[in-house]
């Protein structure tokens, strides 16, 4: 939801200029308002391998996980789907978790990556130039935007 966007974008904001939340908060939209097709680029990416990765990590649980019920308690049980399922929502809970904190650091290194390059020239910028190139691979025909630098104490 958007408010959850916003506070996601707003805590980030707070950790690395240290501002009050509301300023982060203006700060995190109009950052991320200024460089929407890049974030919303890699998102879209993003958002398509954290799907391949739940789907994979369910199919990889359940399949074995239903191999072995079938070979050790096949006879025992008169229907193996049912604890079958309940491996497949188990591991589906599983990946959902830990796709949510690698969507979330993949959302903080992109905003950290925008802020630094708004911020910084050339050879002063934190962020590898390995990290810019991938960025800028995912959303070919947008232009960069122009920056405009974070205040100091308003």
């Amino acid at each position: 939801s958007m408010s959850r966007a916003l506070t996601h974008s707003a805590s980030k904001i707070q950790a690395i200029f240290g501002y009050p939340f509301c300023k982060a908060a203006r700060m995190g939209f109009f950052l991320i308002l200024r460089n929407s097709l890049r974030i919303s680029a890699v998102s879209v990416v993003s958002q398509f391998i954290l799907f391949i990765g739940k789907v994979f990590i369910t199919v990889a649980s359940t399949v074995p996980g239903y191999l072995y019920l079938e070979k050790n308690y096949g006879n025992e049980l008169n229907f193996v789907m049912v604890p079958t399922l309940l491996i497949a929502v188990t591991a589906y809970a599983a990946s959902e978790m830990f796709n949510e904190v690698f969507g979330m650091s993949i959302s903080t290194i992109l905003q950290c990556f925008v802020a630094d390059e708004e911020m910084f020239e050339g050879d002063e910028r934190f962020a590898p130039s390995s990290l810019a190139g991938t960025i800028d691979s995912t959303q070919q025909g947008t232009k960069k935007k122009k920056k405009v630098v974070p205040d100091g104490g308003n």
